[in-house]
């Protein structure tokens, strides 16, 4: 347990930005933007501070324009205020600038009807630079909240925490997270906290992270959660039936059009982890219909209908074929006995955490003609070696370039890395598993002997 909360994920904070901020609702919000930017008398003696120039933009990517969300000069005592408009609450970036040179950037996050209040002292923008709204509040409360969490994993992880002190205190945080979310239930740092408490209870105590999935499903802005969380614990402990009606519910309960399609994506993938392609298929021609102007749901249905053609269980792995030791490893010849077959680069943080997992897993089934075989992404022999000197290699892996990383990317449609494949003993494909699906490879594993049992 004390290892599953020490590993538990840590998303970006612009991650949750990008989740909570979208919004079905297109028109335009606003905030109000206000401040005072001086400058040392050390440096200007005059007590003139007019034509400093504050500017929000909106860059969607480094090809294009930005888009100016507010732009303001101060007068000459330094204050400045206006209305910065944008399309939704969000982090955006934030330029100071004096004399046509910029002196400085930042993040800011806008939200509406939030007030933001800047002040700052020329030169040494970084050090007097202070930014006050809601948002901003509660993300400097999230970061201190997080900081101390990170201090006690550093601990533990070190030693200097152990035994029952260790579980006692790594036990709080996600409690301390969720008290962080109640008192700040609609920022944005409230939600990356309520996000974070579900993380670390998903890794030790599901039915506790259930409870609190059950108390915020009903926040459009959190809907994600449980079509992720929440759906992997109904499909562990309910049917296949029960798990497609709990994401239904959550498709009603949500008004959000982004929360809905991610939704409706996580049924299509339960339907292709399940084996039931022919109905994925018919619920991803739906999907295609109703978001086809939708450009990340359009390149989203391309991957997942290449998977449903070519990449679902009973389907065949696809070739693939490398020396090790003098021994030609392909699909071909190891017809025959079952495998693991992991694409990944080992320099992954996941899977080097993951490694000793497979090590326990292969000595304990290579007793029943069980294999494990790794395709790295690496393109240095160095790195790969490098990456066993110190650890043992039971099993086969392809040299570095061996394949063409971009032809092995897209024959076998890798998205997250470690991606796996569990393969039978006719060479086809029982699941597929991506990122931090561990337990599931353990279960698939044991499923595939115990079908092979009952079947003698």
């Amino acid at each position: 347990m004390i290892k599953a909360i020490l590993k538990a994920s840590v998303y970006g904070f612009l991650a949750v930005i990008i989740i909570a901020g979208c919004s079905g609702d297109d028109a335009t919000k606003e905030a109000r933007v206000q401040g005072t930017i001086t400058v040392a008398d050390s440096t200007d003696s005059s007590g003139n501070y007019a034509g400093i120039g504050v500017t929000i933009i909106k860059k969607d990517s480094a090809n294009v324009n930005a888009d100016t969300l507010f732009n303001a000069t101060t007068d000459a005592d330094g204050m400045f205020s206006g209305i910065a408009a944008f399309p939704k609450r969000g982090q955006y970036i934030m330029y100071i600038s004096r004399n046509d040179q910029n002196l400085g950037r930042t993040g800011v996050i806008l939200a509406e009807g939030d007030t933001v209040k800047i002040s700052a002292q020329l030169p040494g923008l970084s050090q007097t630079l202070q930014i006050n709204s809601i948002e901003h509040n509660a993300l400097t409360t999230y970061q201190r909240v997080d900081k101390g969490f990170q201090r006690v994993r550093a601990f533990a992880q070190a030693g200097r925490l152990k035994g029952d002190s260790l579980v006692t205190e790594l036990m709080k945080w996600p409690d301390i997270y969720w008290d962080v979310y109640q008192e700040n239930p609609e920022t944005l740092a409230g939600k990356l906290s309520a996000q974070k408490s579900i993380e670390l209870l998903n890794e030790w105590d599901k039915p506790a992270m259930m409870q609190k999935i059950r108390q915020i499903q009903a926040d459009d802005d959190l809907a994600y959660l449980g079509a992720t969380y929440g759906k992997m614990y109904i499909a562990e402990t309910k049917d296949l039936s029960e798990t497609l009606s709990y994401l239904d519910s959550l498709k009603r309960e949500t008004q959000n059009p982004d929360s809905r399609m991610r939704i409706q994506m996580e049924g299509i993938n339960l339907l292709y982890d399940s084996a039931r392609v022919e109905q994925a298929q018919t619920s991803l021609q739906a999907f295609k219909k109703k978001y086809g102007d939708n450009e990340a749901a359009k390149k989203w249905a391309e991957s997942i209908q290449y998977d449903l053609n070519y990449l679902s269980p009973g389907d065949p792995i696809p070739d693939f074929s490398f020396a090790n030791d003098g021994k030609k490893i392909s699909r071909e010849m190891l017809k025959g006995r079952p495998y693991l077959l992991e694409i990944t680069s080992l320099s992954s943080p996941l899977y080097q955490r993951q490694f000793d997992r497979t090590m326990v897993l292969h000595s304990i089934y290579k007793n029943y003609n069980f294999e494990v075989i790794t395709i790295p992404l690496e393109t240095s022999q160095v790195t790969v070696e490098a990456f066993f000197e110190e650890r043992m290699q039971p099993w086969p892996v392809a040299p570095a370039q061996a394949f063409n990383n971009e032809e092995i990317i897209k024959k076998f449609n890798i998205k997250i890395i470690p991606t796996r494949f569990l393969v039978d003993e006719q060479g086809r494909i029982a699941r597929r598993y991506i990122g931090q699906e561990y337990d599931d490879v353990i279960k698939g594993i044991q499923q595939l002997f115990n079908e092979k049992n009952n079947s003698l």
